[in-house]
């Protein structure tokens, strides 16, 4: 793969994006004790225990300027890596619910300081509607989003798949397509093929996140190439997670074989502690180097873009 070639990262959530060493920072100033292994995940595991490094480490940042520090760190890592462009995806509902901010007050912080970075790179945010407190919940979390659609490239439904399957929200989602808004889905990590499914069938979202489990589903796997929907995938974290046993059995491989469009994304790189680039070489190693190289070119032309 050529190294000066562009390097996107479709899924990159700015809460798992916070340094270490930023997050002790923080630590310090609440007067919490906290050890780097707080916020940086093992080599396997399950998501429950991952998704708890996020929250110690997000829930440390109860100023919005602790935001806009994380968002300018986040894009500056990113373009450390020799990144071209990053999507960078947050849920204002989760950081208000961790740290008592107000959630349109995030958003227009966090709205700033992508703008306003002034690094050779192309960032654009994507807004999460958390699924955990059902869909009147996540109808407002909508609403919100979309008042302030100017700031965001896309939205995104995150959270509990099995306990909240993703009909109930298609009116929710519907909002999003009516005022042109892209749309991915958290599906298929947490829960099974059937998962991915319903999300393609009720939300009609052009981008998966993760997806991974349609490996499990030749007939799923057959719509998703056929409908040219890319799965955001990252191996590092599918393994922290236990949506895939280990490296070397991870379904990248099936999932190229099967002609699904894939994105190789980092999802949390502080908690995974990982880059775009190293997920690259690890895809090498599962896939080899002209499919890798495949796998970067679609990613780069899939990126929802930049807010207007």
């Amino acid at each position: 793969m050529d190294v000066s070639a562009p390097l996107a990262d479709l899924h990159r959530h700015l809460e798992g994006s916070i340094r270490p060493s930023t997050a002790h920072e923080l630590a310090l100033r609440t007067g919490t004790g906290r050890r780097r292994a707080d916020f940086v995940a093992g080599r396997g595991g399950d998501l429950l225990p991952y998704l708890a490094k996020i929250d110690n480490a997000a829930r440390l940042a109860v100023m919005t300027g602790d935001w806009w520090r994380i968002t300018r760190e986040a894009i500056a890592d990113a373009c450390d890596d020799g990144l071209s462009a990053v999507e960078l995806r947050f849920s204002p509902q989760f950081i208000a619910g961790l740290t008592g901010l107000d959630p349109d007050a995030v958003i227009e912080t966090v709205g700033d300081a992508t703008t306003r970075h002034g690094l050779p790179i192309e960032v654009g945010l994507i807004g999460i509607v958390v699924r955990d407190e059902g869909p009147e919940s996540a109808d407002r979390q909508m609403r919100r989003l979309l008042h302030h659609a100017d700031r965001l490239v896309g939205v995104d439904l995150a959270g509990d798949e099995a306990g909240f399957p993703v009909a109930q929200f298609a009116g929710v989602f519907a909002r999003a397509h009516d005022a042109g808004v892209a749309v991915t889905v958290h599906a298929g990590e947490a829960a099974g093929p059937g998962s991915v499914r319903d999300a393609v069938r009720y939300l009609r979202p052009r981008r998966i996140g993760h997806g991974v489990r349609s490996a499990e589903d030749p007939a799923l796997l057959e719509l998703l190439a056929a409908d040219g929907i890319t799965l955001e995938v990252a191996i590092t974290s599918n393994v922290q997670t236990g949506a895939a046993t280990d490296r070397a059995h991870h379904p990248l491989s099936t999932l190229v074989a099967a002609g699904v469009p894939v994105a190789l994304c980092t999802d949390n790189p502080s908690v995974s502690n990982t880059r775009l680039t190293r997920e690259y070489d690890l895809a090498r190693d599962l896939v080899g180097d002209d499919a890798a190289e495949r796998i970067r070119r679609h990613a780069f032309t899939a990126r929802f873009g930049t807010a207007h």
